[in-house]
């Protein structure tokens, strides 16, 4: 048999259509799209940004012999999507497609999250019953009397009675030690010399030193005196006796 100009038939591929899982995780600055995608490997899906703004992801991989199985997906980019900075991930079987918020739409959503929160029906509840216990806690300030604060005495009738009283307990001591005033004077002026005395000796201690023999000086010199004078009135007695037996 001649097989010549015979033609050689290829072998037709057959397709097997599968959806994969997929969720999206919103989160406080990116919204990310997660796929199962075990059994595939990198290098055979694909991650299209379309310019309506629809991201396309698909793939294929063989299973078999001319026998292939692929997917495909389609999902909307967010309106606060920062288009320029998307980018997909592929680890451990899941393919993570991570969508970036722009800034201030981010702060934007995060008002409206508080603000949907505020206005679930345990806020709400939460609200009023705070609202009824501030109420409940003015009305009970309004009907408790206020507490009198106690009188303070005027310094002024303070200062009398004292001053009174002082009077008072002077005027019996006053009296019982009329008797010894003038010793406890004499006594208190002595005291106020020795202490004068004392404080001075204390302070000029050395003109004290150098004052001594000069005092020793003076002394003696005194003493001189006191017998040439007493010399000189003996000598006149006698000399005024001896006239007198003439």
């Amino acid at each position: 048999m001649n097989s010549k100009g015979a033609v050689v038939a290829t072998p037709t591929q057959v397709y097997e259509d599968f959806v994969p899982s997929s969720k999206l995780v919103k989160e406080e600055h990116c919204d990310t799209i997660h796929l199962n995608l075990a059994g595939f490997k990198k290098e055979q899906m694909k991650v299209i940004l379309t310019s309506t703004g629809i991201l396309k992801i698909g793939g294929q991989r063989p299973i078999g012999q001319n026998k292939w199985q692929r997917f495909h997906k389609e999902f909307p980019v967010a309106e606060n999507c920062d288009k320029s900075k998307i980018s997909a991930k592929f680890e451990n079987g899941i393919l993570r497609v991570q969508q970036p918020k722009i800034a201030s739409l981010a702060n934007k959503d995060k008002e409206l999250a508080a603000r949907g929160a505020e206005n679930t029906p345990a806020a709400k509840r939460q609200k009023t019953s705070l609202r009824d216990e501030f109420s409940k806690q003015d009305n009970a300030d309004i009907n408790t009397p206020a507490k009198e604060e106690p009188k303070k005495a005027s310094p002024k009738i303070g200062e009398q009675t004292e001053a009174k009283s002082v009077a008072e307990n002077k005027l019996p001591a006053d009296k019982s030690s009329s008797s010894s005033s003038s010793s406890s004077e004499s006594e208190s002026e002595s005291t106020d010399d020795e202490t004068d005395d004392a404080t001075t000796g204390n302070t000029s201690n050395y003109l004290a030193a150098n004052l001594k023999k000069p005092r020793k000086v003076i002394k003696l010199t005194l003493v001189a005196l006191s017998v040439l004078g007493i010399g000189l009135y003996v000598a006149n007695v006698m000399k005024s006796a001896n006239e007198a037996e003439e």
